[in-house]
């Protein structure tokens, strides 16, 4: 079975190149997606969908990248509260807090969304790693409590609609969730969010904050979006 087109992510197989349209056919695939994050001094709301390294730590997942001072915000949906690191070549561990005390690399589990601000402009962010993810299944990540904002991102690399998903090929599918479930698709050269919920009284399946209809979110390789559930043991599903 074929994982989703990984679009601008590139990959390859363990055994061999992938085929020119980028379909892929095995579980051990590992690959690499570039992210550009231009503007100095900006949010940009991103995800890693690669397994990096022995935990997805910053350190892992960027290397040395990142200029000095960049910083990592890391949401908390059970408390909505931030956790903020930066890089820092004075720390021994090149991470410090907000009061630059040494702390250990933020870790970025797939899966997880997370705001990075670089400190300076044009820094392009290379993720290579492999692709954790059950070929022809349906990988979920458990969004448990209603009314929560739980900071989240597709676990394998995918750009496109939120809702295309399906078991053989691959992609979000956002199509489950309770109704009036809401979104948040954050604008970072605005620094705002765009608001859509489910609605199935909507042609679209999606409404505005308004109730009138729009298209269902979309998202980049690489980016983050918060999700809401309206009610329990909610679950966004991954298709590969």
């Amino acid at each position: 079975m074929r994982t989703k087109t990984l679009l601008t992510a590139l990959a390859a197989l363990a055994a061999g190149i992938l085929t020119s349209n980028a379909q892929v056919y095995s579980a051990n695939v590992v690959g690499y997606a570039s992210v550009a994050t231009p503007n100095a001094g900006v949010n940009y709301l991103l995800t890693i969908p690669f397994a990096i390294g022995v935990s997805n730590g910053a350190n892992e997942v960027f290397g040395n990248n990142l200029p000095e001072f960049s910083s990592i915000l890391i949401w908390h949906p059970n408390t909505s509260s931030y956790t903020f690191s930066k890089t820092d070549t004075g720390s021994p561990t090149g991470w410090s807090d907000n009061a630059d005390s040494p702390i250990s690399p933020p870790v970025l589990p797939v899966g997880q969304g997370f705001f990075l601000n670089p400190s300076d402009a044009n820094v392009t962010n290379v993720f290579s790693g492999a692709i954790a993810v059950n070929v022809g299944t349906s990988n979920s990540i458990p969004l448990p409590n209603a009314g929560v904002n739980y900071l989240v991102g597709c676990l394998v690399p995918y750009a496109g609609s939120v809702t295309n998903g399906n078991n053989s090929g691959g992609g979000p599918n956002l199509n489950g969730l309770p109704e009036f479930s809401s979104v948040l698709i954050w604008n970072p050269n605005t620094s705002s969010y765009t608001f859509s919920k489910t609605d199935t009284g909507s042609p679209t399946g999606w409404s505005d904050n308004a109730d009138s209809p729009v298209a269902p979110p979309t998202i980049s390789v690489g980016q983050g979006l918060f999700v809401s559930p309206s009610d329990v043991n909610a679950k966004w599903t991954t298709g590969l």
